[in-house]
């Protein structure tokens, strides 16, 4: 992937986190994801991006880490999938997350600037 898509999906990613935490402020209670018998709430999935930010922050690892963890720990059932079921159900779930949240390119063009 490159960099500059790379920087998309990674803005992409933090405006789903913000959409998610944005309704978990008003609607908490109201299901975000639902994974076979796991019904996965705005509330519950917003901790725990949050608690998975700071594992995955000392770690130096992404934002879409902490998604990914926060989704795997809210919806336990998940774990018994072989793994390239896994990343699928997962992937799926982070599109249907973000449905609504439209991909805003990053500028590619540089600027010079001065240094003195």
């Amino acid at each position: 992937m490159s960099t500059t898509t790379q920087g998309i999906r990674d803005q992409w990613i933090s405006d789903l986190c913000a959409h998610v935490a944005d309704r978990s402020e008003t609607v908490s209670w109201m299901v975000a994801v639902r994974y076979g018998s796991d019904a996965v709430t705005f509330g519950a999935l917003t901790s725990s991006i949050n608690d998975y930010r700071r594992i995955v922050g000392v770690q130096g690892m992404s934002l879409e880490s902490a998604l990914t963890g926060a989704l795997l720990h809210t919806a336990p059932s998940l774990i018994d999938l072989e793994s390239v079921a896994r990343a699928s159900a997962v992937d799926q779930m982070i599109h249907w997350l973000g449905r609504e949240i439209v991909a805003t390119p990053i500028s590619t063009t540089r600027t010079l600037r001065s240094v003195g």
